[in-house]
């Protein structure tokens, strides 16, 4: 799983806006479509409703939101984990 893609989902739910999205996490409007369809395909899920240039959750996508806000929560505490141990590693030389 490309947490990159993650990312990407859980900004566009909070911007709602796939330009907005893409400026805020550096990267092009398709570059954004191309994450939420790959996580739609992959998970075999709609995500966002599109209708009339509106951007909202789905039911699904409202569901999975807090499950991936939490697994990137703790992506980031396994780097921390792992930097701490290099950081004691390197004291330790």
């Amino acid at each position: 799983m490309d947490t990159k893609k993650l990312v990407t989902f859980v900004d566009l739910a909070q911007t709602k806006n796939y330009s907005k999205t893409a400026e805020r996490i550096f990267t092009t409007q398709a570059t954004v479509s191309k994450h939420i369809m790959a996580l739609e395909k992959e998970w075999n899920v709609e995500l966002f409703s599109r209708a009339h240039r509106e951007i909202n959750l789905t039911d699904a996508g409202k569901l999975l939101l807090p499950q991936v806000k939490e697994l990137l929560r703790v992506e980031q505490k396994i780097h921390q984990t792992i930097n701490l141990q290099q950081t004691q590693k390197e004291q330790s030389l």
